[in-house]
């Protein structure tokens, strides 16, 4: 999953780092997430073609398809402490754009059907 988005006014990298560290490590003990980077966006010219004006770019890799809708549903069902999690991180960003991905080739549960 990537995600880009803006940081709201009173938020910076180093608090939403944390805040978006704590969210991941959390859904890594509890088996759904691989891994998970942070990304501040270098603009140039010749790169940045019909990209969303957003600063930060997140990535987490989940063990699978199937682990990402999991993680979705466990997201949804708005359980502690997965929810206080989210929610200190979520407040934190603004225009935001995310876009679920699996590599090509791989088998995703449409592929199944």
């Amino acid at each position: 999953m990537l995600g880009a988005f803006n940081l709201r006014k009173g938020y910076d990298l180093e608090t939403f780092k944390a805040a978006f560290d704590a969210f991941c490590d959390h859904l890594k003990q509890t088996g759904y997430l691989h891994s998970h980077r942070l990304w501040q966006r270098a603009y140039h010219s010749g790169y940045d073609t019909r990209f969303p004006n957003a600063r930060i770019v997140i990535e987490m890799r989940f063990h699978s398809h199937q682990a990402s809708l999991d993680a979705w549903g466990y997201v949804e069902d708005l359980c502690e402490p997965l929810r206080s999690l989210h929610v200190a991180m979520n407040k934190q960003v603004t225009e935001t754009h995310f876009v679920l991905l699996h590599e090509a080739g791989s088998k995703t549960v449409e592929d199944c059907g």
